[in-house]
């Protein structure tokens, strides 16, 4: 029998891997948009766009993310809430990479 802890820290980290992903992939997807002529809409990004702040940022926030998730589930906390705002955050992403993929195709077309 899996313990609930156990079960719950590998929906967590499911969940984390497909937010770090999505991250990734809307990192990608912005400097192949700003390639194409595109303009950043993020008005904190545009300046620092086509510099390493943006990976080095969104790494960072990951790491702190992945810190306090396995510091979560590892203590036995209630991972509820937590698990709730990290779907909500990798579902707002694939909304991002969806819109991002709808625009590129666009701009071929």
């Amino acid at each position: 029998m899996i313990v609930p802890t156990l079960k719950a820290g590998g929906t967590m980290w499911r969940w984390y891997s497909a937010l770090f992903l999505a991250n990734a992939s809307d990192l990608l997807f912005t400097y192949t948009a700003a390639e194409r002529g595109f303009q950043e809409w993020n008005p904190l990004l545009r300046p620092i766009l086509l510099t390493p702040w943006p990976a080095i940022t969104k790494l960072a926030v990951l790491c702190v993310l992945g810190y306090g998730l396995w510091n979560m589930i590892s203590r036995s906390h209630a991972t509820g809430r937590a698990l709730v705002l990290l779907r909500g955050a990798t579902l707002v992403y694939l909304l991002v990479i969806a819109f991002h993929v709808l625009a590129l195709f666009m701009l071929t077309a």
